[in-house]
């Protein structure tokens, strides 16, 4: 049986895998471009980058031992194309490289430290501790929760305490028509909701290495952790889009982009020494969740295909940092439309296992439904025209104010699925 300990530490591991990249970058921007819009905005963030990673993490446990029994109800094939598409994403191609891109940027490029030569010894020795930290997945659970996320805490501490109650800058009246949907939308990028239904299989099998649970204690053991995660991840997502929308009237940080905006915002309210804080902080954050990534790759394709979690670890860590060369703003375009298309169908089936839904066929509806709506979003934002008819149903659809287009169609057609008795 599990006890305290074990619960808080795996909550701040989670807390701190969790909280990479898009948890920094994108709050501050988000408060800075709505002013006084920042309050709706970043409750529709907090929804998709804490309450739905929350109930992933609740669905996952529902789901059963693995990735491929979260969506193997659609069918077999469709659990291991999803699982790969999910892992890829929130792995070596978008999410592990921006890790240590945003570290980089962030740390040292601001400070001058622009020479290729710099990047690489940067980039080298950060996956190298990532790769290090990483290698004994059963002991990650541990190291995570109690030596670099402890580190990470204070640090936050430091910029939101100093942010939110001593700081002079006043919040910018500013009209922005749908600021929930901004923020719900935004939320995507930090993948927490992708990373979250993977994530808790490392704190699962952390846990089993110690001891054998039940599957109620598993589930309830996940749901503590999770709930610490996400009161940790509310915390701060909301203190860092309040701090943002302070700054929506100056002049300080006029112009600045999502990287290069963190940076201003901590010079302007600590002074010199907030850009040593902030280096350690996006340091810190970035790394935790960096481990957490490669973990969680090595440890599925170790599962699917004959080849040892070492290796796939070293193999991981190499794609993770040849991506990190191109940079934020280039793998942050590249990830939305990717993004936009997987998120309706995460969600779908989290919610699904969330419900402990059994219907195979709810299943299909659903997720076919979901898809569709999700494929039209993500070739949109590429700048792609869509044929006019497309558009016009798109347009129509209930919610699509609050970007869950989605949602009411794929519940008709699951209702109706429900009625179509499964073959046994």
């Amino acid at each position: 049986m599990y006890n305290m300990i074990d619960v808080v530490t795996a909550g701040f591991a989670l807390f701190a895998m969790l909280f990479g990249a898009g948890n920094l970058i994108f709050p501050p921007m988000l408060g800075y471009e709505l002013g006084s819009n920042w309050g709706v905005a970043a409750i529709g963030f907090i929804l998709t980058g804490v309450g739905i990673p929350l109930m992933g993490i609740i669905a996952s446990a529902n789901a059963g031992k693995d990735l491929d029994s979260f969506s193997n109800k659609v069918s077999p094939l469709f659990a291991k194309f999803y699982g790969i598409a999910l892992i890829l994403s929130i792995g070596p191609l978008l999410a592990l490289p921006r890790t240590g891109a945003t570290a980089y940027e962030v740390t040292f490029f601001h400070a001058g430290f622009t020479t290729s030569t710099f990047k690489y010894v940067y980039l080298i020795v950060y996956f190298l501790l990532a790769l290090l930290f990483s290698l004994k997945s059963s002991e990650v659970v541990d190291r995570v929760g109690k030596i670099l996320t402890p580190i990470l805490l204070i640090v936050l501490f430091i910029i939101l305490v100093k942010g939110v109650f001593f700081n002079s800058s006043t919040i910018a009246e500013k009209v922005y028509e749908l600021p929930f949907k901004k923020g719900f939308v935004e939320g995507y990028q930090t993948m927490d909701a992708l990373a979250a239904v993977v994530f808790s299989t490392v704190i699962l099998n952390a846990i089993r290495g110690k001891t054998k649970l039940t599957e109620k204690q598993e589930f309830y053991y996940l749901l503590k952790v999770g709930l610490i995660a996400a009161l940790g991840l509310t915390i701060v997502y909301a203190g860092l889009t309040y701090i943002g929308a302070t700054f929506g009237g100056t002049e300080l940080v006029a112009g600045a982009e999502k990287t290069d905006l963190l940076v201003k915002i901590s010079i302007n309210l600590l002074g010199k020494i907030g850009y040593l804080i902030l280096a350690i902080c996006v340091a810190g954050a970035c790394l935790t969740t960096s481990i957490g990534l490669i973990v969680t790759v090595a440890e599925y394709f170790s599962g699917l295909m004959k080849v040892s979690y070492q290796k796939l670890v070293v193999i991981t860590t190499i794609i993770g940092f040849i991506f990190a060369m191109f940079g934020v703003n280039k793998i942050v375009i590249i990830s939305v439309p990717v993004l936009v298309f997987l998120y309706p169908i995460s969600i779908a089936l989290i919610l699904l296992n969330f419900f402990r839904v059994k219907n195979a066929n709810v299943f299909k509806g659903v997720v076919l439904v979901s898809g569709l709506v999700g494929l039209y979003e993500g070739i949109s934002v590429t700048g792609i025209a869509m044929p006019e008819v497309f558009t016009n149903i798109y347009n129509s659809l209930p919610l699509v104010n609050l970007g869950l287009p989605w949602l009411v169609p794929a519940l008709v057609v699951g209702i109706v699925c429900n009625f179509i008795k499964t073959e046994k």
